[in-house]
């Protein structure tokens, strides 16, 4: 009998000793897959990391960080279709826009995961039924004591028991009742789906402000480069005059010089507008969203009347104006939503009731080798069970976490709450300045008007004279350095005023719409 436990104990420490092993063995092998790692990552901070295809290393030796190109990648810039002998409206670049920019498509699908995620905590309602199916093999074997009685003898031996099951099983469980757990989630999820919904529809808002903002600066940049072309052959006709006057022998040749500098910085001065306007051009195609190497041809917006009036109950208008911008909504439903937390978190310290059920059967077969005897027995198994219960189950001590949980729900929402405060202070700062920027540039083109007719009369008076020899170059240079800059300012208050028309519809949450811009 002693011989029989001390065989036991060796076997026992026999597998003890194996277990450690592996755990070792497992530990060390760990180990070494972290530090083969790091063969992913550059060997220094001043190492380039390499990408296939391409050279880490300048001719002269010194590291270079550029990477190869990677044809795999997909190029998505848009490149619609366009008419080339057609002009552009404001409302068809806005479609064109709409159709082709893609943050309009990331914030629908925004809108769709904030939607599917209303399903997920509806499914929280139905019970849950999955199939499982256990399967395995055993096989144990240990020392056997001999027997030494007065009527029998058996030598010790080798007990071996090999056995295999399977276990099928369906299950279900099904979550009764939570005290509003379920609810709060539920209520939650639906707020952060209109706060996505509305954030779309303030994407596309948004779309639509930046691009008759660009628009209004390309038609501003045209007119500019347009006063710089005439500019140029008003300075040209100024050096025809003086080259006149010399051949009769009233101008000096520094006249002529002084003609033929002026003509220099306004051939300067169109080259510079040019470059605006190609700037201005290339930011249209940026706001719509669309290849930059594209050719549209756009609506000359030049013509366009101003607002007549900016609105006079500013007070009124901001507050119906903070009702129905997208960007406060969606703080106010984020802010709905967290307060929701808070009552899900609540929930937590309740109990819960849920049932549970389970239809399995075991089928299996063992097989007993016992080598004091010689023989092998055998035994199979094919039992069905089901079990259905109703458990509660009450939470009483986590050390802290549902407390951490509370707390943590509850300055959430305090955040979200100070959030939307701030958000409604900042909406109503850009409708003061959107207000007052629209008064201001009404005002200055204006103004504007009136210095650029006044401008204009004093040159062509001060170019006559000129030609009729009763002026100096002096005076015409004034003039047409005065006409220039009247001019500019009534292009530049022209575009500022249909900016600051869109901005204050935009910061008011009117500009919804391709037609919108029209009726600012």
């Amino acid at each position: 009998m002693a011989l029989g436990l001390e065989g036991k104990r060796v076997g026992r420490l026999r597998v003890f000793g194996r277990v450690l092993s592996a755990a070792a063995m497992a530990s060390l092998f760990l180990a070494g897959c972290t530090s083969s790692a790091m063969k992913f990552a550059p060997a220094s901070a001043q190492t380039p990391f390499q990408t296939p295809g391409h050279q880490t290393q300048t001719a002269a030796g010194a590291p270079d960080y550029g990477l190869a190109q990677d044809a795999s990648m997909p190029i998505t810039i848009a490149a619609p279709q366009l008419d080339a002998r057609h002009n552009y409206t404001l409302p068809e670049l806005i479609d064109i826009a709409q159709l082709s920019n893609p943050v309009t498509r990331a914030s629908w699908e925004r809108a769709r995961q904030a939607a599917l995620a209303i399903g997920v905590t509806e499914a929280a309602y139905l019970p849950s039924l999955s199939a499982n199916v256990l399967a395995g093999v055993q096989q144990t074997s240990t020392t056997a004591p001999g027997i030494n009685g007065a009527l029998i003898q058996v030598p010790p031996g080798t007990l071996t028991t090999t056995g295999g099951q399977v276990v099928p099983a369906v299950t279900v469980q099904w979550l009764l009742f939570d005290f509003g757990g379920r609810d709060a989630a539920n209520a939650a999820a639906k707020d952060l789906s209109y706060a996505a919904n509305v954030t779309f529809n303030g994407t596309h808002q948004k779309l639509i402000f930046d691009v008759s903002s660009a628009y209004f600066s390309l038609s501003s940049a045209r007119v500019q480069l347009q006063i710089a072309r005439e500019t140029l052959a008003n300075s040209q006709t100024v050096l025809s005059a003086a080259e006149a006057r010399l051949k009769t022998g009233v101008a000096t040749t520094i006249e002529v010089a002084q003609a033929k500098q002026a003509v220099a910085q306004a051939q300067f001065g169109l080259t510079q507008s040019q470059g605006h306007e190609r700037s201005a051009y290339l930011a249209l195609l940026q706001a719509m969203g669309v290849s930059p190497t594209i050719k549209i041809r756009v609506q000359d917006a030049s013509g366009r009347r101003l607002p007549r009036a900016v609105p006079q109950d500013l007070n009124r208008l901001i507050e119906a104006s903070l009702q129905r911008r997208p960007d406060v909504q969606a703080a106010f439903a984020k802010y709905r939503a967290d307060q929701k937390g808070i009552a899900a978190a609540r929930a937590e310290f309740l109990p819960k009731v849920a049932l549970t059920g389970s239809v399995n059967r075991l089928i299996g077969s063992f097989e007993v080798d016992d080598s004091r005897f010689g023989e092998v027995a055998h035994l199979s198994a094919n039992q069905p069970n089901a079990n259905l219960l109703v458990g509660i189950t009450m939470p009483i001590f986590d050390g802290g976490l549902r407390d951490a949980r509370l707390q943590a729900a509850m300055a959430q929402a305090a955040a979200s709450e100070q959030d939307l405060a701030a958000l409604q202070n900042s909406a109503a700062q850009q409708i003061v300045v959107a207000y007052d920027l629209l008064r201001t540039s009404l005002s200055g083109y204006a103004a504007a008007t009136e210095l650029t007719n006044a401008a204009q009369t004093t040159y062509d008076a001060a170019l006559d004279y000129y030609k009729n020899g009763l002026g100096t170059l002096a005076d015409v240079s004034v003039a047409q350095t005065g006409l220039l800059q009247a001019r500019l300012s009534k292009a530049t208050a022209h575009s500022d005023s249909l900016v600051a028309a869109a901005t204050i519809a935009f910061a008011t949450g009117t500009l919804t719409n391709r037609s919108s811009p029209g009726a600012l």
